[in-house]
């Protein structure tokens, strides 16, 4: 099944704020991580327990920094609801 995705606009704001300064940053998420999420989001990210239920975490890590991509899955719809370094992107899901 061919995946799409969207973003919420609160997480376009957070890449967007995230990458302004960081261009290899933003291809790296964009090239490599969305894609390998798309092929199959539901063994790509992590599901999460608890208030986050709803939604799954996709690591990564560059240059020391962990980050997370969190996302959930509607039908053929991979909507990205926050994105950041670790606690701040859980922080920000849990808030949208």
């Amino acid at each position: 099944m061919a995946h799409r995705y969207e973003f919420l606009e609160a997480a376009a704001k957070d890449l967007f704020k995230l990458t302004r300064r960081n261009q290899p940053l933003l291809h790296e998420i964009v090239a490599i991580h969305i894609p390998a999420i798309l092929q199959d989001p539901y063994t790509a990210g992590d599901p999460k327990k608890g208030d986050l239920a709803q939604v799954r975490a996709y690591d990564l890590k560059v240059k020391g920094v962990a980050y997370r991509l969190i996302y959930e899955i509607e039908g053929e719809v991979v909507r990205f609801v926050a994105i950041g370094p670790h606690d701040t992107a859980y922080e920000r899901a849990r808030r949208r």
